[in-house]
């Protein structure tokens, strides 16, 4: 349906792969974790909220860094920054797998955090600079894609490598590929290179940006709060899917360890095909409001199926595929929305802030719905997960996108 050939001429079909790379490394490691949880819980004598806790502190430092990375970008260009966070969380990833306890772990993926919080400002950027309008949906769809698929990678592929090589070796082995992932940015960054320079009344050249101010008046105008809000609630549930809901298709559907896992695997393959359907229709419409709206209410109540499913496998396969499906198709037009809510030259400041709503929502997640699990409610769990989805719904109906401007 749309493919990176879609996108002609060299630079825009390097553009569009070196930032998708990049996204994809970033979903995967954020995933890296959760499926060794029950190989590491045994070994460190961790509670499910202890692990929560290591995944909540990478989003946490994500969620501190996106701001001032959105800034930097918006001043300087994403390209070095980008590049920067690259290697921040490859050294991590590789230095993970010597840890021998729990603080050594938190500290490494707190430490990720930080390099992590530069990809949707920088990445954003980079592809407003970069390419048409009149692409820029598909263009974001397949961004995403490449990040869901990631998402679904580490979820098939770090279990399988842990339980091979183990865990410690699982981790050292993706900080590596990371490290190859950056060398290639390095090699080829001239293609993203978006940096905004002017000539000020003296003919002197300075970087572009906005002043505090106006970075602030951008930030919390009604449309990007609405949108930073829609984004915190989608992630604090998605981010409960991902770490648990392994755990709580075992207890409620009684299946296999290895089934749970492929189940997951096939709810984040159908969030990657939804979001290529997301971004060919994101360019086919401008009710982006109603296309956002339609997929996470239709994600909610197929995910509040899940609760009261116990022991059908129809409700199992079901609920976990057609919830992956309808957010991959809100999420190009959740972009957009994004993009049209703010200045021209401001989209590393505006993804920057509704991507914290993002991280909050990432750092919240795993420890509430951790501390459902350790209370062995996993309908509750659903059902709470249903609750944060449908609240979104609200965010986006009621918001009217108008972008702040300057004189």
């Amino acid at each position: 349906m749309t493919g990176i050939a879609d996108f002609k001429g060299e630079e825009r079909r390097w553009v569009l792969a070196l930032v998708s790379t990049g996204h994809f490394f970033s979903h995967f490691v954020m995933l890296s974790l959760p499926p060794l949880f029950l190989l590491i819980k045994p070994e460190l004598n961790l509670s499910f909220t202890a692990l929560g806790g290591i995944v909540s502190a990478f989003a946490a430092t994500t969620a501190i860094g996106q701001i001032p990375a959105g800034v930097l970008v918006d001043r300087y260009g994403g390209r070095f920054i980008l590049i920067g966070g690259m290697a921040i969380i490859s050294i991590c990833l590789f230095l993970a797998g010597f840890c021998a306890g729990y603080w050594e772990l938190l500290i490494l993926f707190g430490v990720a955090g930080i390099g992590n919080s530069v990809f949707h400002p920088a990445d954003f950027s980079i592809l407003a600079a970069k390419l048409d309008n009149n692409i820029f949906g598909r263009a974001v769809s397949i961004h995403s894609f490449m990040g869901y698929l990631g998402w679904a990678g580490a979820s098939l592929i770090m279990l399988p490598m842990a339980l091979l090589m183990d865990w410690r070796n699982a981790l050292l082995t993706v900080g590596l590929v990371g490290a190859i992932i950056t060398l290639g940015m390095l090699w080829r960054s001239g293609y993203l290179d978006d940096a905004r320079e002017t000539k000020n009344n003296s003919g002197v050249i300075e970087s572009g940006g906005f002043d505090m101010r106006e970075t602030l008046e951008i930030m919390f105008s009604l449309p990007l709060v609405m949108m930073m809000l829609f984004y915190l609630l989608t992630a604090m549930a998605t981010s409960g899917i991902m770490a648990f809901s392994i755990v709580a298709n075992i207890s409620i559907f009684d299946v296999e360890k290895d089934f749970a896992g492929a189940i997951l695997t096939a709810h984040l393959v159908a969030l990657s095909a939804g979001v290529l359907i997301g971004g060919w229709l994101a360019d086919r419409t401008d009710r982006h409001n109603l296309v956002a709206s339609i997929g996470i209410l239709a994600m909610g109540l197929s995910v509040l199926a899940l609760a009261f499913g116990a022991g059908l496998m129809i409700v199992l396969l079901a609920g976990m595929l057609l919830s992956g499906l309808f957010y991959g198709i809100s999420s190009p037009s959740r972009d957009i929305l994004t993009r049209k809510s703010a200045p021209e030259g401001s989209a590393g400041v505006a993804f920057g802030f509704t991507s914290t709503g993002m991280s909050v929502g990432n750092f919240i997640g795993p420890v509430l719905f951790g501390w459902i699990m350790d209370l062995e409610s996993p309908q509750l769990y659903y059902v709470l997960l249903a609750t944060a989805i449908s609240i979104s719904v609200l965010t986006v109906v009621f918001t009217r996108q108008r972008s702040v401007s300057f004189n």
